[in-house]
């Protein structure tokens, strides 16, 4: 059981949705799913009917395994609102290429049963020579039919081999992390704690826990895992799983990327710390949420216009947010030519993140990362809220001894 009960009332959310999720930010990578239940083969078969079989008994099994994770790839993209990219490169398909990993073998099969899918209408699909960002893969999303069969699979489905592979990845690497051995690292035992002890828990989109850094393991080094795509706004589905089929809690810290700036700039939060964005509202006379929304893309970026355009905050918004936090903290200098401070953030969250969710380890409480915040059965709260103070305090204390977090 991974669900809630009012969990159908929001997934028929998306599944009615008539608009197709954003391609610029809305994608993920395929995994190696698998699922138990009899009505999902029941699928397969259904769908197999569109396209043409071999005739030998080995190849036709082939085909239906592939069919079956794509389809379940493909149920994932209807719970997380996201597309699916499947690579057309014969790299990818050899070991260690990215779809071999995901499960996918066979180049010729899975795009066969890409393009039956296609050309019945079952599916749609947007070539990656008009998607620039990964010109060798294309999006595929299905089309309303096949998510109204195919929705519930999305968060049954579990990718159990994914908690053997490699659980750190650097996106970039920089000289002398290219070719590294990367589960020789101190941040690889971590993190592989971390997933031994997952592994015997069940909870929604259930997928090994890695942890990401963006140049080398002292850049970026946020924690991941399918579950935190999961929609939580438009759709509350996030919200309506189960962690060990009992109801879950977020605890989520306050204004966590600004505060985390301020204690790295040895600086104090201004006012009484509840709520790091709502002095800065109040003294510029601009909404929380676009204040937010602005200090989100300004520590990601390296200028005024920049942070403004990335917001989306008109110019006026923008230089009444700047003043009042100017006025407010006078010595901080919040662009940086450099590297912004962003890299530095997401390291940092990955810190307290990993050391939260060890310390609940020990109490025997298993908790699920959701970007700089946790997820947890309700009934283990409290004992969350203190292991995210206590892992923000034990990591930024060092920086400033003054600094202030809030977890609500």
């Amino acid at each position: 059981m991974y669900t809630t009960s009012d969990l159908d009332t929001e997934i028929a959310k998306a599944v009615e949705d008539i608009y197709e999720p954003d391609t610029d930010d809305r994608q993920r990578f395929p995994s190696d799913l698998s699922i138990e239940a009899d009505s999902f083969q029941t699928q397969v078969d259904e769908v197999s009917k569109e396209i043409s079989s071999p005739r030998q008994g080995k190849y036709a099994e082939t085909q239906r395994e592939h069919l079956a994770n794509i389809l379940l790839n493909l149920s994932r993209s209807i719970v997380t609102r996201r597309w699916t990219i499947f690579f057309d490169d014969s790299k990818a398909y050899s070991k260690g290429g990215l779809m071999h990993s995901a499960g996918f073998t066979s180049r010729s099969r899975t795009t066969k049963i890409l393009d039956a899918l296609v050309a019945s209408e079952t599916i749609s699909r947007i070539d990656g020579a008009k998607h620039q960002e990964n010109p060798h893969g294309s999006l595929y999303y299905p089309n309303r039919d096949l998510r109204e069969k195919l929705y519930r699979y999305g968060l049954a489905s579990t990718a159990e081999r994914s908690f053997d592979k490699v659980l750190v990845r650097i996106n970039e690497p920089s000289r002398g992390w290219r070719n590294a051995d990367l589960t020789t690292i101190e941040e690889y035992y971590k993190i592989a704690e971390v997933n031994e002890y997952a592994k015997a828990q069940t909870w929604a989109c259930k997928e090994a826990i890695t942890r990401i850094f963006r140049y080398d393991p002292l850049s970026s080094g946020r924690l991941h895992t399918e579950f935190q795509n999961l929609p939580s706004r438009s759709q509350k589905i996030r919200q309506n799983t189960l962690i060990n089929g009992q109801p879950i809690r977020e605890v989520d810290f306050n204004a966590n990327h600004l505060r985390l700036f301020l204690a790295f700039n040895k600086l104090d939060v201004f006012g009484d710390g509840t709520d790091a964005y709502r002095e800065i509202a109040n003294l510029a006379r601009v909404d929380r949420q676009t204040v937010k929304s602005f200090f989100i893309a300004a520590l990601n970026c390296d200028s005024y216009e920049r942070a403004r355009s990335g917001a989306r905050v008109p110019d006026t918004f923008g230089r009444r947010i700047m003043d009042a936090f100017e006025r407010l903290y006078p010595r901080a200098q919040i662009f940086n030519k450099g590297r912004p401070f962003g890299l530095i953030g997401l390291q940092l969250e990955g810190e307290i993140l990993q050391i939260a969710m060890r310390q609940l380890r020990l109490l025997d409480v298993f908790s699920l990362p959701i970007h700089d915040a946790i997820a947890v059965n309700d009934k283990n709260y409290d004992l969350a809220k203190s292991a995210m103070e206590e892992a923000w305090y034990d990591v930024m204390k060092p920086f400033h001894p003054t600094a202030k977090t809030f977890v609500g």
